[in-house]
């Protein structure tokens, strides 16, 4: 044993002595014994935090450094490939989307490589589509439909964390294939003990840990990115955010919105909101009652039940102008998803909208609401000048474009003199097309300028009525809405006199409401009827303003 210590002593003394006779630098050495110790400590400290978190550290440096190289790219992309480009200049405008494609798939597989945060915020950004370039907010809508993956025993975990027991404790019955995930939470069917059935929408574990890290990281290459180009103003994007996206990781909060929006539309008996069991609720996990229904856009479904979709439609418009124009407490996001149509259970021959995913909601200003309300009243009045004022009241300068934009059609049938004729020659579609191409950049203009408590109650609006469109328009959505406005601004009262001036009011607004219909009718079946008989081509465009708000 002695020997062979010796031996391999002696092999030590001659590779030094080698070495020396080199004249190796020990400062060589030096730099690869702290080498050799950084990278120890490294990897002492990743096993470490593997123990101890699950890796949660360094996945937060994983998904740092990838966002960085990401936004590094992308900001290199931009200078290398517009350099001695000139706006106005053609090329320009050719080479820019180009651009902006390839950095929207680049943020795109980023938001999908982090997951969490990154794709809630990417689903935001892309509902930005009024200012955001089309190639990011048509690349990025695939966020949409994604969500993360989960280890499994994940939400035994967490039932355990939150109430100190599993689900099986908790419930008669728990059914751990989810019914529904999206980029916050999924959804699990369950029956109580009492044998209600219930669905509980659980967060994914791991989210609060990484909110204020992914979060800080975000902001931080935001800033670095304005730094470095001078026309990037959209950092205000984020800072929205944030504060909505703490709000959707609290569903506590979720429940008390979920509970003010029922005792709001209480009075309307086509509307449902779950009902929240407290008792099994927490910040993230949230307990209601299980809604037997279908999805709006589900139109076979409907069908099935034997409803009528005219009718979903104007409860569906009636609810929204309520919360619109009534409460002012406005759900931030009816897509498809969040709307489920079901059978009345007292009364299977009607029907009831019911409303889901109460986590974000935008709570309007009384003064807002009210000059919302009396611009639209304006709008079936023609009194331009009390659209102007309400208008000017909502800080939005140009009142005839965001009367289109509310009605989502032209506020004047004036593109053809005033006058109807067997045949549109070139120059009537010429000249029409072009009234189009001007109001589309005119209504840009104002959405880029228009306050952001409004852009929300736009979005509301405008996927509304995609749902309607989606069911072939069967009601007069703008009709409605101004019911609903004016019925905000005139409460019944018991006042004699004031009875009596409402009524006036109303039959007035009705007057006016149905000519204004009559109007647009016309005009429009005069329009489809040159199609049809081969006199113009189809120009049933020109008599709407689609605009993705």
């Amino acid at each position: 044993m002695a020997k062979r210590v010796w031996s391999v002593f002696g092999t030590i003394s001659r590779r030094t002595c080698y070495h020396s006779s080199r004249n190796v630098p020990r400062k060589r050495s030096v730099r690869h014994g702290i080498a050799y110790g950084l990278a120890g400590s490294i990897v002492g400290a990743a096993a470490y935090d593997g123990w101890a978190n699950g890796f949660e550290n360094v996945q937060g440096a994983q998904r740092f450094a990838r966002s960085f190289a990401i936004g590094l790219s992308i900001s290199l992309d931009y200078a290398w490939s517009l350099r001695g480009l000139q706006e106005g200049d053609g090329r320009y405008e050719t080479v820019l989307p180009e651009i902006h494609l390839r950095s929207a798939k680049k943020l795109l597989d980023g938001c999908l490589a982090n997951g969490g945060l990154y794709i809630k915020i990417g689903q935001g950004v892309a509902a930005v589509n009024h200012i955001i370039p089309k190639e990011y907010v048509d690349t990025l809508r695939q966020l949409e439909d994604r969500c993360l993956t989960r280890e499994p025993g994940e939400v035994r975990s967490l039932f355990v964390e939150d109430f100190g027991s599993p689900p099986e404790d908790l419930f008669a019955s728990f059914q751990y294939e989810a019914i529904a995930a999206a980029s916050l939470a999924q959804v699990f069917r369950a029956v109580t003990k009492s044998g209600e059935q219930v669905a509980v929408k659980v967060q994914y574990a791991d989210l609060r840990k990484r909110f204020d890290g992914d979060l800080r990281t975000i902001i931080f290459l935001q800033k670095l990115v304005a730094l470095l180009h001078s026309n990037y103003n959209f950092g205000w994007i984020i800072d929205d955010l944030q504060g909505t996206l703490r709000q959707e990781l609290d569903f506590v909060h979720e429940a008390k919105n979920a509970e003010r929006c029922a005792k709001d539309l209480a009075r309307l008996e086509f509307v449902h909101v779950p009902k929240v069991l407290w008792h099994l609720t927490t910040e993230r996990i949230l307990t209601t009652e299980f809604i037997d229904g279908c999805k709006i856009s589900d139109r076979h479904s409907i069908a099935a039940m034997r409803l009528d979709l005219s009718t979903v439609d104007q409860h569906l418009f009636t609810a929204f102008g309520q919360q619109i124009f009534a409460t002012g407490f406005v759900h931030a996001d009816p897509h498809p998803g969040n709307v489920f149509v079901r059978q009345n259970p007292g009364n299977p021959k009607r029907m009831q909208l019911v409303l889901l995913d109460h986590g974000l909601y935008e709570q309007l200003d009384p003064a807002v609401r009210q000059n919302l309300c009396r611009f639209w009243e304006a709008i079936v009045l023609r009194d331009h000048a009390a659209m102007k004022y309400s208008a000017s009241a909502l800080n939005v300068a140009d009142y005839r474009t965001f009367a289109e934009i509310l009605l989502q059609r032209p506020l004047e049938l004036s593109a053809m003199g005033g006058k109807f004729s067997t045949r549109l020659t070139e120059q009537d579609l010429a000249y029409m097309a072009k009234q189009a191409k001007e109001h589309f950049d005119r209504i840009m203009g104002t959405l880029k300028s228009m306050p952001r408590n409004l852009i929300l109650v736009l979005r509301n609006l405008n996927t509304i009525r995609s749902i309607a469109r989606d069911h072939g328009d069967p009601v007069d959505r703008p009709t409605i809405l101004a019911r609903c406005a004016l019925a905000a601004l005139c409460p019944s009262r018991r006042d004699v006199r004031n009875f009596l001036w409402i009524t006036f009011r109303k039959l007035r607004f009705e007057l006016l409401l149905w000519r204004q219909s009559f109007h647009y009718w016309i005009v429009g079946s005069y329009l489809r009827l040159l199609t049809r008989i081969g006199r113009s081509p189809d120009t049933s465009h020109l008599m709407n303003i689609n605009i993705d708000v």
